[in-house]
């Protein structure tokens, strides 16, 4: 489709005057100078009608007041030249800011005629052609300057040739090559073709073509296949009528298309071919006699274009190996300019613009990029896309794909032969265990080389392909993928910025790669579209798991999609598990038993490092679990956060699972790992469980029936992890409990049933305790070995009256008591004797909310970070309290707390000061600078002091800072309120006006 952006304005003295059409003009005038626009006519349909390029079209019209030019045109010539007007739009139209909304801004009241109007090919035009609308009403300074006319025509330039260049079909062939054969000796033509194959550049010869199809087609298909057309005049050129034909083809490619071509004028005059004189002259009078005239004059103006073109001449150099050398290069550097071939690749050019510049960056020595994640996350795809687009710029490359596969299957020596092979373009034999012959290093470290070595498993193979790396020339590049990031970063051989993990797709991304699989385009079907989103949802943006679902579906009805969403849901996908289960393989005894302890239990709890070394670990040190983990996150097993904490993704979950159920898939109760509520029920309710059960996670919920007998954990003598969540708080262990496995790690019970633990239950090997809601009055007795306790949640417990004895929790963390509205002050004065005897130094989140009956705090806490002490019954804090230097949240909402001690002001870190509804507090000392929240609504409150600085950085920064209800404040703490409400709260008038 041809096309044209057609703006018109009116005249000067209607509606905006010449602040629009001098600018326009100008405008006009920087669009023809860069070759934008042709010379302006009086009939736009006329010149669009004629067939011309695309184009951008700017032209004055004067005002006529029969009939009133709208503002603005789009149109677009069909197949039969007709002119369709895209968009029509006048002066009563309003323009909408948003200069993407089309219908908007085009005031176009039908969505469905726009889709059938507006192809995606002319989609970014029409946007841009509103655009200039929408300055030029606006009389916008754009167009005041001549670099802003500059940069928008180039804008507009570029937008309508991407608009053009998606019409042109996809490029199969780096190059084709059109020449005589009979003018040129076959070792100019053997030496070209060889080069282009040592440079990676796929060219289009004859011989390509497959047999029975008709030539001439075949041909024409390869010309408009090409990126590149490189034309070699030679003497008799002109004297073939198939030659003559090929560029016509090349020059209707290059109008149409916008192909390069490169002519070469070997042994001839760059005149003699523009203006067909000597040999060209003399084939042309032969032609004459046997061609029409209108056919000649065709062949004789596209020589004539040609001629013109740049090119290059062969009498500027001393013999063919220059020759050569010139047109690789030039064909290499117009190569460089060739877009990613990325259909179906979605996602893909961000890790491209990612490992561009890194191969491009100087180095001292060889460069090794590393790329590395989870199986089927594309870091394949990625490498290969990498290496064809830039393996032309090296002087020898080699893909090896499939290291690891490879070498088991055939040997090293196998492996080195074809590298060696592949770089030097010759058959080569090595015999050398390690690394690779000297000579060989000679010859191959005196190239520029690009290689890629595809799925690296182990640290050694690199040793065994090159030995050392150091005899590689500097401007090499070298690009390894693994699921194993200690494979790169071992020894060095990956500098940390040279490193790319392969992340997953974002939901868009996702929907996209799905739907180009699933319906093989971009976009989604209405009908599926609900569908789709939820089997995108699932795959989580792992592309293999995207394709294979998508190949699952394709072609199916709505209602089988809708059934095979929910086998997805309790089945996995084996073919994505064989995939994922490449990673698991690889991993050692240990290693694997972390993986699956975190997929059947751990995944989804949010939990740290230092918490999972503790639980994870049995006999081996703690140090063995920090590796064992460090290894799954290098192999894209599991990903820790900046703050450490550890997740798995779903589908590495589910194949995890799978993992464990082919432990037993005779009898799935033997399994070491329950997860399933219809197995957990027939375990626990017939007593069948044994020594080799791991951990057991559910939700009680979903078997209501269970009820659970005294002997019930008795065989469970291996039971490390204990999940029992239940919502529902049914007593389901009516006769009591005997016994717990004295080996349990995380014991989370919601609405546990009973007062206290069995009797003979030893917590020496607890690390987290979760009891909420339950019935629980009193926990141990007595001194415990607590060392290993990290986190306690106790929350709602509304019978427990006391704590345990905590001297020995000395890695105690997290202490959560909130609604325990029966704890007595005895809690705080054993926890201040706890303290002033160091123990509970590690404490850092500590909870009271709603612990009713504590009426004293004066515990100091050297680590703690926040500190909720919601709606108890305190009165004051300790004046010590501000030695509690690493406090950030403080919460003491609905307290009666009567006032704050002025040692606030050293907690230097405090962020968050949260005193809502405190009825008897009267002032607020001065605050600590780094406060970035204050939520204040106390109406007895009477004062409250900023220092200076604290008061410019919530100006700068705009902190949150909010007053409620605070009508008895005196007059300087509302005009600093009002300082700091300016921008954006009116707080203060509301108040202001109640207290005065």
């Amino acid at each position: 489709m041809t096309m044209l952006v057609f703006v018109t304005c009116t005249n000067p003295e209607w509606d905006f005057g010449n602040n629009l059409v001098f600018p326009l003009l100008r405008c006009s005038r920087f669009l023809r100078q860069r070759k934008i626009v042709h010379s302006a006519c009086s009939n736009p349909m006329a010149y669009f009608s004629s067939g011309a390029s695309p184009t951008i079209y700017a032209r004055q019209y004067r005002h006529s007041e029969n009939k009133a030019l709208p503002y603005g045109i789009v149109a677009a010539r069909t197949s039969n030249s007709e002119m369709r007007p895209l968009w029509d739009f006048g002066i009563n139209n309003r323009i909408s800011k948003h200069r993407l909304n089309l219908l908007a801004i085009a005031g176009v009241k039908k969505k469905e005629m726009v889709h059938k109007i507006v192809t995606k090919q002319v989609f970014d035009i029409i946007t841009w052609s509103c655009y200039i609308l929408f300055m030029l009403k606006r009389s916008h300074p754009i167009f005041h300057e001549e670099t802003n006319i500059f940069f928008f025509v180039n804008k507009l330039k570029g937008i309508a040739e991407k608009a053009v260049s998606r019409n042109a079909p996809q490029s199969i062939y780096d190059v084709f090559v059109s020449f005589r054969g009979e003018d040129i000796h076959h070792g100019f033509l053997g030496h070209l073709f060889k080069a282009f194959s040592q440079k990676q550049i796929n060219v289009f010869v004859d011989d390509k073509l497959k047999r029975g199809n008709d030539i001439s087609h075949s041909l024409f298909e390869a010309i408009e296949g090409s990126f590149i057309s490189l034309i070699i005049f030679s003497e008799n050129y002109a004297s073939s009528r198939w030659c003559l034909e090929e560029l016509v083809k090349i020059i209707e490619c290059k109008e149409k298309y916008g192909q390069i071509v490169i002519p070469v004028f070997y042994g001839v005059d760059p005149t003699d071919v523009r203006h067909q004189k000597k040999s060209y002259e003399n084939a042309f009078v032969e032609l004459g006699k046997r061609y029409n005239s209108s056919e000649v004059q065709i062949w004789r103006n596209t020589l004539k274009i040609s001629a013109n073109l740049s090119g290059i001449t062969s009498s500027s150099f001393r013999n063919d190996a220059e020759l050569l050398e010139e047109i690789i290069k030039l064909v290499l550097k117009r190569l460089n300019k060739h877009p990613v071939k990325t259909k179906g690749l979605i996602g893909i050019e961000k890790a491209i613009a990612h490992l561009e510049p890194l191969l491009h960056q100087e180095s001292e020595k060889v460069r090794v990029i590393g790329i590395w994640g989870m199986g089927g996350i594309g870091k394949t795809t990625i490498a290969e896309e990498i290496f064809n687009q830039i393996c032309s710029e090296y002087e020898g490359c080699c893909f090896l794909a499939k290291v690891s596969e490879e070498l088991g299957r055939h040997g090293i020596a196998f492996l080195k032969e074809k590298l060696v092979s592949t770089l030097l373009a010759e058959d080569v034999k090595i015999d050398s265990s390690n690394g690779l012959p000297s000579y060989i290093q000679r010859r191959i470290g005196h190239m520029k080389v690009l290689i890629v070595l595809d799925d690296v498993t182990e640290e050694g193979q690199l040793e065994m392909l090159f030995g050392t790396l150091d005899w590689f020339r500097s401007d090499s590049r070298i690009i390894i993928t693994t699921r194993d990031k200690q494979v790169l970063i071992a020894n060095e051989v990956v500098d940390d910025d040279a490193l790319y993990e392969v992340r997953v797709l974002d939901s868009s991304e996702a929907l996209a790669l799905f739907n180009l699989n699933a319906f093989k385009q971009s976009h989604l079907e209405n009908e599926f579209y609900d569908v789709s989103k939820r089997v995108v949802d699932y795959a989580k943006g792992i592309p293999l798991v995207l394709k294979v679902l998508a190949h699952m579906l394709r072609g199916k009805n709505k209602e089988l999609w809708e059934s095979q969403l929910d086998k997805l849901k309790r089945l996995p996908i084996q073919k994505v598990h064989d995939v994922m289960r490449l990673s698991f393989d690889d991993l050692d005894r240990l290693e694997q038993k972390y993986f699956l302890d975190i997929a059947c239990f751990f995944n989804g709890m949010s939990l740290k490092v230092e918490y999972m070394k503790l639980l994870l670990k049995d006999y081996e040190s703690d140090n063995s679990v920090a590796i064992g983990l460090e290894r799954l996150k290098d192999k894209a097993l599991i990903t820790i956060s900046k703050d450490n904490v550890i997740s798995m993704h779903d589908i590495l979950q589910e194949m995890g699972r799978e993992v464990v159920r082919q432990e037993s898939s005779e009898d799935p109760r033997k399994c070491s790992r329950l997860w399933d509520p219809d197995i957990i029920y027939d375990v626990l309710k017939n007593d069948k469980g044994t020594d080799a059960i791991r951990s057991i996670s559910v939700d009680l919920s979903a078997i209501r029936k269970l009820k659970l007998s005294p002997p019930v954990f008795d065989k469970m003598t291996n039971l490390k992890f204990l999940y029992f969540h239940d919502i529902d708080g049914l007593d389901r262990l009516p006769q009591g409990l005997q016994f717990f496995p004295t080996d349990l790690r995380y014991l989370y019970w919601m609405h546990y049933p009973l007062k206290s633990f069995p009797e003979k239950f030893s917590v020496d090997n607890l690390v987290i305790l979760g009891l909420p809601y339950s019935l629980v009055e009193k926990l141990w007795c007595g001194v415990q070995d607590l060392v290993n306790l990290k986190q306690v949640t106790l929350c709602h417990s509304k019978y427990l009256k006391e704590l345990p004895d905590f001297s020995n929790a000395t890695n105690l963390k997290v202490l959560n008591m909130r609604w325990c509205n029966r704890l007595i002050d005895n809690f705080c004065f054993s926890l201040a004797t706890f303290t002033r005897n160091s123990h509970l130094t590690s404490l850092k989140y500590l909870n009271l909310g709603f612990c009713k009956n504590l009426s004293k705090f004066s515990v100091t806490l050297e680590n703690i970070v926040e500190l909720d002490l919601s709606c108890c019954s305190i009165k004051a804090l300790p004046s010590s309290f501000g030695c509690q230097s690493k406090l950030e949240v403080l919460v003491l909402l609905g307290t009666k707390i009567e006032s704050i001690p002025s040692s606030i002001i050293n907690l230097t870190r405090r962020r968050v000061l949260d005193i809502q509804f405190c009825s008897k507090l009267l002032a607020v000392p001065v605050l600590p600078s780094s406060l970035e929240t204050l939520i204040v609504e106390c109406k007895s409150l009477k004062s409250v002091v900023f220092p200076s600085k604290v008061t410019e950085q919530f100006k700068e920064n705009k902190k949150r800072i909010e007053f409620w209800n605070c009508l008895n404040l005196d007059e300087r703490s509302v005009t600093t309120h009002k300082y700091l409400s300016a921008l954006e709260h009116d707080y203060v008038e509301y108040y202001t006006s109640k207290a005065h």
